[in-house]
């Protein structure tokens, strides 16, 4: 066992500082994996890349496989495995797509059958990573249960709604429901007065109680969540199309009206997240478009109800996840609920050989993300502009900051920005309010060689501190110190003079500028990276038209980035190969020429499983900088016996430059142009490899005096002309 096993039409405003696109901010240093195991139907769709978007803006490192369709969950598991032990190893599995039989479709992801006496419908074994009979999960997992694009969009909606904030009810995070059986032997009531006294109340919840023994019925329930409730909270009977007492059913959850109120509900019951099912109770949750909740979590088999003594596991379990989320203050859901599974397992009336317990770890379903970040703070703590990606030297740098009261209200002057330069310790500026909720941070004056990582403070009434990023400082925001300038933009709605050359032997899937179709094709984008609208694929007819044969080659027009600094480009890209192992797999190939496409330099060599990577390369690492730079993008299926696509979008080459540490002649990078370059240039100049090793932060393209993109002897009366002023 590893140690570490650990813009749509809905009243909530989603336009917080989640939202920020990581293109248009600075990097969250130390972020989490999160692996996204999707149905092709699903990769590369718009609600799919909001959520990416929306993960990565929160800190994580999201990538996603493809499956193909006729995947077995064998083979899936492989997958995932390959990534164990690597940096890109996950610590959040999502699975996007229903469920039907034992390979994947293109719309569905297959389930497991567990081990245990339940033999439950389970995801659990995607998530465990030891050989052999292994049950106990190294990362935390869920599932989007959905059959179509548009359910997925209701589904992510929700899910970015509740960790949002800007609610039309900002008092709903402070509400519950807790519905209990009139079973007695359940101990329903019992357990839920204890749950409310000993967790809800203390942190300020209003709970309303709808206890079948009291007279409590589904118009109650209705009218609870449609007020809006963070928890719902069931216990007792009930079967795949509902709750049993007091009644509540999948009609009802779609006559519900609690439009951006959505919370977390649980089922301590039977069979309700039995989504091998058509559609189970659980999904109907999930799945209602503007109501509902943004997660359920409950069982997909018959949980214990011979008795009083029968219900304990589930009395438990229900009580650690409370204490979990409450006194632990584990916000995310699935790594509150994995908090409570490794209590049950550690609970000396259970353990690792009682049935229940292995039966609970397989057949309590997540529906929904795993990461789900319940709005629990003290303080919502928000960037409305973002954060600066570069920032400029020398200068101070303002960052604002909003500070909303949620289950606290804010001190006063309480709330700081931490920064350092270069590591060390930790120096603190205090906040200085504005008006309406918002406060400014100002980073002092950095040099070239700062390496700025910050983050803010604030604290609730109650004396806890929060944070942003809320991990801080494990987590971070960083930014870069340089002054950019753009050299060449292209989203490809217009024609900026790219070509395409094919290989005799290429018989479909040639590059081509177009929206893409959309339609689901496996392997193929169904829509651009940056919402613009069009990109580069590999043929965009309707059918099995992928590349067959190639090369083909996507060449960029001729760029001048003579005379620059410190070239980088980004793009995003698409590759796609159905066989995951040579010699059957496929490649795309980016390439530099600084000839004008004389000779080539090759820069990336990558396979992948379909959805769209950013990438950032600099330029000079692979070829200098002239007049004369291209890009090529090849991709090819030879021998034909793959289903292999490609895609290229959101092309940018900008410049970095860092005041007078960027001027040519200054070798030493001291800012200064005098006699201490000569040496250094000398060295730069005859010997690259020793002026590498003894300057490693300064870049021998500064030699470079007569800016033809070379360093050789005719940089040396330009060199002498910048020393001597001339």
């Amino acid at each position: 066992m590893n140690t570490r096993r650990a813009g749509h039409s809905h009243i909530c405003g989603c336009l917080a500082s989640v939202l920020l696109l990581v293109s248009a901010s600075g990097a969250l240093a130390q972020e989490r994996n999160y692996l996204i195991v999707s149905a092709p139907e699903y990769v590369g769709s718009a609600p799919l890349t909001q959520f990416i978007n929306h993960r990565m803006s929160r800190g994580f490192n999201v990538s996603v496989y493809s499956v193909p369709p006729g995947t077995s969950r064998q083979d899936i598991k492989a997958h995932i495995q390959s990534l164990w032990g690597t940096p890109d190893a996950p610590e959040f599995l999502l699975i996007v797509g229903d469920t039907s039989g034992a390979t994947s479709t293109g719309t569905t992801i297959p389930h497991w059958v567990g081990q245990g006496s339940r033999q439950a419908t389970t995801d659990l074994p995607y998530a465990c990573m030891d050989a052999g009979d292994d049950w106990y999960p190294d990362m935390f997992h869920g599932r989007f249960s959905v059959t179509s694009v548009n359910m997925l969009q209701q589904v992510v909606d929700k899910t970015i709604c509740v960790e949002s904030g800007n609610f039309s009810d900002p008092n709903y995070v402070r509400r519950a429901a807790m519905l209990a059986t009139d079973d007695p032997t359940a101990g329903a009531s019992t357990l839920h007065e204890m749950i409310i006294s000993s967790f809800l109340e203390p942190a300020g919840f209003t709970v309303t109680r709808v206890y079948a023994a009291a007279g409590g019925s589904t118009a109650h329930i209705s009218a609870a969540v449609n007020a809006g409730v963070l928890f719902t909270v069931y216990f007792g009977h009930s079967g795949s199309g509902g709750w049993s007492s007091p009644s509540f059913s999948q009609s009802n959850v779609n006559a519900l009206t609690n439009e951006g109120l959505y919370g977390l509900t649980m089922g301590w019951s039977c069979n309700t997240a039995h989504y091998d099912y058509d559609e189970c109770f659980g999904e109907t949750w999930l799945r209602a478009a503007n109501k509902g909740a943004a997660a359920y979590l409950s069982a997909s088999n018959f949980v214990w109800w011979s008795g009083y003594e029968a219900w304990e596991s589930s009395r438990r379990m229900e009580n650690y996840f409370f204490k979990a989320v409450f006194r632990k203050k584990i916000w995310e859901v699935g790594p509150a609920w994995q908090d409570a599974l490794w209590a049950i397992l550690g609970d000396p009336a259970f353990g690792p050989t009682h049935d229940h317990t292995r039966n609970i770890f397989e057949q309590m379903v997540l529906l929904g993300d795993p990461a789900l970040r319940l709005p629990l703070r003290a303080l919502d703590l928000s960037l409305p502009n973002g954060w600066p990606e570069f920032i400029p030297p020398d200068v101070p740098t303002p960052i604002v900051l909003r500070i909303a009261d949620a289950i606290q209200s804010y001190v006063a002057d309480s709330g700081q920005l931490h920064y350092r330069y270069s590591g060390g310790e930790y120096e603190v500026v205090p906040l200085v309010p504005l008006g309406d909720g918002l406060y400014v941070g100002t980073l002092p004056p950095p040099g070239c060689s700062a390496a700025p990582e910050y983050y803010f403070s604030a604290m609730g009434d109650q004396e806890d501190t929060v944070y942003l990023p809320e991990d801080a400082p494990r987590q971070v925001l960083t930014s870069i110190v340089a002054t950019t300038t753009t050299l060449f933009t292209d989203d490809f709605e217009a024609d900026q003079g790219w070509t395409v050359w094919n290989d005799p032997g290429l018989t479909t899937g040639a590059w081509e500028r177009a929206i893409p179709l959309g339609t689901g094709q496996v392997g193929a984008p169904v829509a651009d990276y940056d919402g613009s609208g069009q990109c580069f694929v590999t043929d965009n007819r309707g059918g099995a038209y992928d590349v067959d044969g190639g090369p083909t080659r996507l060449i960029s027009p001729t760029i001048d980035i003579s005379g620059m600094n410190d070239v980088y480009v980004r793009y995003a890209r698409w590759a796609y190969c159905d066989d995951g192992l040579p010699p059957a797999q496929d490649f795309l190939d980016v390439e530099f020429s600084a000839d004008d496409g004389t000779t080539w330099t090759a820069v990336e060599h990558v396979s992948g499983s379909g959805g769209w990577v950013r990438q950032e390369i600099r330029v000079s690492d692979f070829v200098p900088l002239t007049a004369q730079f291209k890009m090529r993008f090849s991709i090819n299926d030879t021998p034909n016996n793959s289903l292999t696509e490609a895609g290229l979008d959101a092309v940018v080459i900008y410049d970095r430059a860092c005041g007078l540490e960027a001027m040519l002649g200054d070798l030493n990078c001291d800012g200064a142009l005098n006699v201490f370059d000569i040496d250094p240039f000398v060295l730069a100049l005859t010997e690259p490899a020793a002026y590498a090793a003894a300057y490693p932060d300064c870049d021998a393209n500064r030699a470079d005096c007569n800016r033809d993109g070379n360093v050789n002897v005719f940089d040396i009366d330009p060199f002498v002309q910048l020393i001597t002023g001339g």
